[in-house]
């Protein structure tokens, strides 16, 4: 899998249909895709303190993610979801938002992929993933992105495209961007230094 790992921007081939997508540490990538129908078993509301656009995360990550903001709250910190689950068809519209017949659709993916996934290669899909307070890379630098960034893993959370690691995520940096993995898994993690493309691979060998 190592390939994977320095691809040099190759994304989006020899694509593998996730084969357990109920599971917590299932990994969704520009290599791993879900089907279109997939659809979380679980799926409940976030609380509406922490969750004023009425957003879903599956059962396990909504509690970890309410404790992790009442957490953050004792201490002064404002946590809210911004996106969590979406579905399929929901990330299609997502990814060609931007799209108009005068941009040739290969040069719009060029651009696209590096901040959106395709439809069924979205972690939102899994019901794992929130995006909080702030879609902007100026969120790192604030008190509520620099507390998730030393805390989140604490409650499960990974940061999952981190700054520097563009060439093997995929994706540009998203300090805002989470994915539940549990907190045993997540503190290894955290602790590795890795993204979870290579701890994947890497540490569970799957």
């Amino acid at each position: 899998m190592e390939e994977r790992l320095c691809n040099e921007g190759q994304y989006y081939v020899n694509i593998n249909k996730v084969r357990d997508p109920d599971s917590i540490y299932v990994l969704v990538d520009k290599f791993n895709q879900l089907d279109e129908e997939y659809v979380p078993y679980d799926l409940e509301m976030i609380h509406e303190e922490f969750n004023p656009m009425r957003l879903l995360l599956r059962r396990e990550a909504r509690i970890a993610f309410e404790e992790m903001c009442c957490v953050a709250k004792q201490q002064g910190i404002l946590l809210e979801a911004v996106s969590a689950f979406r579905s399929y068809s929901y990330q299609s519209t997502v990814y060609m938002k931007n799209w108009t017949e005068g941009i040739p659709l290969e040069e719009y993916r060029r651009q696209r992929d590096q901040v959106s996934a395709r439809p069924g290669h979205s972690e939102h899909q899994t019901g794992l993933a929130v995006d909080i307070n702030d879609l902007e890379e100026t969120f790192a630098d604030t008190p509520a992105g620099r507390w998730l960034a030393c805390n989140a893993h604490y409650f499960g959370f990974i940061l999952r495209y981190p700054k520097g690691k563009e060439a093997i995520t995929g994706y540009s940096y998203e300090p805002w961007h989470f994915r539940y993995v549990g907190r045993y898994l997540a503190e290894k993690i955290y602790r590795s230094g890795m993204t979870y493309d290579e701890y994947y691979y890497a540490v569970l060998n799957c």
